[in-house]
């Protein structure tokens, strides 16, 4: 035993004859109960800086050697906190103090929205602060080991049990160490040694690390300049996916077509599937026996004749009657579609006092003389209440002077129960206190006395 510390204290000396700096003590145990055994008895000794090697997991070594559980999960959960919160302030930040923008409505700062993004930064977060707390912990990386220098050592992957104390303990010294560790009856104990090798980075490896980065960053300035600097040939692209398949696009040049356009005129005498409409009361608001009289494009907003006079809609032939059933389900739709898409203007009582039109008169009377806005005119006023259903339906799907057309983001049906709604909005708008019932009427005046 004491002939392999001598021969290891030996092989420490470097050329100069400079003697190397004791690291610690290695001892080898036989099998994992006496490596358990004597981790209990160093534990025991007071000693804090040892450790204990084995090539596989001995069960309660852990709770022998006095191992404390590790920090690394509170690293983990600080660092998903850090996370959440840096997202909830990112999303905030930018949508609802930067750049405040109205998205179909929504708020500008929404939890459940921010819900997904602010998961994926705790979990980002988490996931660096679970490697990097694991490598500081474990003081990695560490470019070498002192106990791979110790040629016993060899066997902690294939059946050697090793109990090793460091140098650095307290409670080490030089001779009570060793015969302590031979006192715990190992196969061996040897020194372990600092290595005394010249660690300096050899000069040479200076300009060659200094050549390296110089050649690796000419691709990035290359790539960085070809990005912002404008070319007339295209990119080179070693994968091309899909980028220049053979594919139609709007307002653009092709030539699968000999007349060179992308975008195909619709052929003489066809329709394309389902836009076959030839229910003109539904599709159009107008009389089918009238309606091939009529010349679809005096339908449109501000229409003029051929002599250039205005065209007057109410002597189109309008129907009368809704061409649909009319039930409180179709009342309950066209209060909603109402108040999605006209009550903004309109209101929702149909006064003509929505928010944009109430934003608009703000606007204007602060600035006086800039703006042309005109009050939307109320759908209970005579002239709308004579206008047939037909031509309401018109008006919503065509638009009325500066009023667009929703034809495109209405369905048809909606349009109807839009024209139903709006004719019971008439109804109590434009009514008297003759029409309410008598008993009713009473409780009325009753509650207006009180």
């Amino acid at each position: 035993m004491s002939t392999a510390v001598e021969q290891t204290d030996s092989q420490a000396d470097d050329c100069t004859g400079k003697q190397a700096a004791l690291a610690g003590y290695v001892a080898e145990f036989p099998n994992p109960s006496a490596l358990k055994q004597a981790a209990g008895q160093t534990r025991e000794a007071g000693f804090k800086e040892f450790d204990c090697y084995a090539p596989f997991p001995v069960h309660g070594i852990d709770d022998v050697m006095g191992i404390k559980m590790t920090r690394l999960p509170y690293i983990v959960l600080a660092c998903a906190f850090t996370g959440a919160i840096t997202a909830v302030a990112l999303q905030y930040f930018t949508n609802a103090f930067d750049y405040k923008y109205i998205i179909s409505g929504k708020p500008f700062f929404s939890i459940p929205a921010d819900v997904p993004i602010t998961f994926e930064l705790a979990v980002l977060f988490s996931a660096f602060g679970s490697l990097l707390g694991m490598l500081a912990l474990n003081k990695l990386p560490k470019f070498y080991n002192r106990l791979f220098m110790i040629d016993p050592f060899l066997k902690a992957t294939t059946n050697g049990f090793f109990l090793a104390i460091e140098a650095k303990d307290p409670k080490f010294h030089e001779n009570d160490t060793r015969e302590f560790l031979n006192s715990l009856k190992p196969i061996e104990v040897v020194a372990c040694m600092e290595p005394n090798e010249n660690v300096k980075i050899p000069k040479i490896f200076l300009p060659i690390a200094a050549c390296i980065l110089i050649f690796g960053l000419v691709p990035l300035v290359v790539i960085a300049r070809m990005r912002v600097t404008p070319q007339t040939t295209p990119r080179i692209e070693i994968v091309h996916d899909m980028d220049f398949q053979p594919k139609l696009k709007t307002q653009r040049f092709s030539n699968m077509f000999a007349d060179g356009r992308g975008m195909r005129p619709r052929i003489p005498g066809t329709l394309a599937r389902g836009d076959l409409r030839h229910d003109t009361a539904f599709y159009e608001g107008l009389i089918p026996e009238q309606a091939d009289k009529v010349n679809r494009e005096h339908l449109l907003p501000n229409a003029k004749k051929e002599d250039g006079t205005s065209v007057s809609l109410d002597k189109m032939p309008w129907v009368s009657q809704i061409p649909v059933p009319v039930d409180e389900k179709l009342m309950a739709r066209g209060q909603e579609r109402f108040n999605i898409y006209c009550s903004v203007c309109h209101g929702l009582s149909g006064k003509g006092d929505g928010i944009i039109t109430q934003r608009a008169m703000k606007l204007q009377a602060a600035n006086p003389g800039v703006g042309t806005w005109l009050l939307p005119t109320p759908l209970y006023s005579e002239p709308v209440r004579k206008q047939k259903v037909g031509q309401l339906f018109n008006t919503i799907t065509h638009g009325v002077r500066k009023m667009p057309g929703y034809g495109s983001q209405i369905p048809v049906k909606d349009r109807w129960a839009i024209v139903l709604y709006l004719r019971a909005l008439q109804e109590s708008g434009s009514g008297s206190i003759e029409d309410v019932p008598a008993e009713i009427r009473e409780k009325l005046n009753a509650e207006a006395k009180e």
